[in-house]
């Protein structure tokens, strides 16, 4: 008799994207990798539903600690002896589906459920993921009048004090999901089915990064080229299918006269010779940069759930860190920065702070736009301190489009961002030796565990110590950009 397997909400969805992914989520549950990216979305999801946890006042969560027959059990006596008590985590079991209900609530002639999404808006999928909740919970015996989707409102302003109330925004997608209870039994069947076969086989595609990026892409992607038409600059799909049409998979296959692109060709040289490219004039340039020189990096946060007074759901460009190097005109070397995990809201001891080590003259060298931007958004929060902060974005040289122009190495792979300039350049340094905190992403989420009030006291120096190497990293990073191109010489 073949084996039947249960199916969770998730499981589902995981289906409705790749079967594929839902078959390796089941039987080789080894292979799954989440990305950083991945991991911070997770955080801020669970951070909205705690949220919306905190905004119905009275409700009692159903905690797994004991197990899933415990807390289908403790749902079904709750609902039973206290109907009026809004259940967080509800749990269900029909047709050997399990599902787990953000919000449930007792109304007249029946219950409402609410899911709680980190979004800002409904998605489509999203109604899939309903419509599995509506289907169990009313397989399960109990008449569902309404299902709601309650996401994050991106206008709502944070006042502090912890209050919350208007951060989400309840839609009714009854309608829509009573529309889809005709084929939740068909995606149960056909999943169930599925998990006790071999595994499909599906081709990579589209489908591995939508909705959600799949966490098996590294164990479908098939191995390609070593210098994939994709790393072309700004080539687009159709050019990249062109190719592919007359037979052209790596680019050193490409012959001269097909680019029209100056830049792609510029790639397309450099890889095939195997040689750097640096412009006559690059030396020149950053030799020329003005004393004394401030090499500036942020770090900043965006969260669903807004942390600083005055600030909104997934506000971009908030600092909580910076990292500068200083460099004197005789070459002279040292390190300043700004980190505080203790600070509520670290914006104005940050700005003070780095207004005062950046004084009144000399570049201050960034990499992309990111940090002039970042200054824009100190100066609209900070007014009294914005004309400092602007003299600052007058002085800031931005060492991107300088290296785009004039420099290229083929281990760049079509990237000018600084992690894959840097090994070109100095192979000594290396951002993967940087183990709890190596890429934007992850800063994120160090910073949020940080403040975590569960964090204990050695877990949050680690994190400390992790974000100011990071940070620093990048800053040491320009400086050895600058310093091994220009004719000051390598440091």
């Amino acid at each position: 008799m073949p084996k039947s397997y249960f199916l969770s909400k998730s499981k589902i969805l995981s289906g409705l994207q790749c079967e594929k992914r839902l078959w390796l989520e089941v039987h080789k549950p080894e292979l799954r990798e989440d990305g950083a990216a991945t991991q911070f979305k997770f955080s801020m999801g669970n951070n909205v539903g705690e949220v919306a946890q905190r905004l119905v006042p009275g409700g009692c969560l159903i905690d797994w600690g004991e197990g899933l027959s415990e807390a289908l059990a403790e749902t079904k006596r709750m609902i039973a002896e206290s109907p009026k008590t809004p259940l967080f985590e509800a749990t269900f079991s029909h047709a050997g589906v399990l599902i787990r209900a953000d919000i449930f609530f007792k109304v007249r002639g029946g219950f409402r459920m609410v899911e709680v999404k980190g979004s800002t808006s409904v998605k489509d999928y999203y109604l899939n993921d309903c419509a599995v909740q509506y289907w169990v919970a009313k397989g399960s015996g109990y008449p569902i009048k309404a299902i709601e989707l309650a996401h994050v409102d991106n206008s709502f302003v944070y006042q502090g004090d912890q209050n919350y109330q208007g951060i989400l925004k309840h839609v009714d997608v009854t309608k829509e999901v009573l529309t889809l209870q005709k084929d939740v039994p068909k995606w149960v069947r056909r999943f169930k089915k599925i998990l006790a076969s071999p595994m499909p086989k599906i081709d990579v595609g589209d489908h591995c990064s939508d909705p959600y990026e799949c966490p098996f892409c590294a164990h479908c992607w098939p191995e390609g080229p070593e210098y994939p038409l994709s790393i072309l600059p700004r080539a687009s799909q159709k050019l990249i299918e062109s190719l592919n049409r007359e037979g052209f998979e790596d680019i050193r296959d490409i012959p001269k006269g097909v680019l029209s692109s100056e830049k792609q060709e510029l790639v397309r040289i450099v890889t095939i010779s195997g040689k750097p490219f640096v412009s006559k004039e690059l030396c020149g340039i950053l030799s020329s940069l003005p004393f004394p020189r401030y090499y500036l990096d942020f770090e900043t946060i965006g969260t669903a759930v807004p942390i600083w007074k005055g600030t909104r759901p997934y506000q971009v460009y908030l600092p909580f860190q910076w990292s500068c190097h200083i460099e004197d005109k005789s070459g002279n070397l040292r390190h300043e920065g700004y980190l505080d995990l203790a600070e509520k809201e670290p914006m104005r001891p940050l700005a003070e702070k780095m207004i005062k080590i950046l004084g009144k003259k000399g570049a201050i060298l960034t990499y992309s736009s990111f940090e002039n931007s970042v200054l824009s958004t100190l100066a609209d929060f900070l007014p009294d301190l914005s004309d400092d902060l602007v003299k600052l974005q007058k002085r800031i040289v931005d060492l991107l489009p300088i290296m785009r122009a004039n420099y290229y190495h083929p281990d760049m792979l079509g990237s000018w961002s600084i992690k894959a300039v840097l090994p070109t350049i100095a192979p000594d340094l290396d951002y993967c030796d940087l183990q709890e905190v190596a890429d934007g992403t992850a800063a994120q989420t160090a910073y949020s565990e940080a403040l975590s009030l569960d964090t204990s006291d050695a877990r949050r120096q680690e994190l400390f110590d992790a974000l100011w190497e990071y940070c620093k990293m990048d800053t040491w990073a320009m400086v050895k950009i600058v310093k091994n191109l220009s004719a000051d010489g390598a440091v």
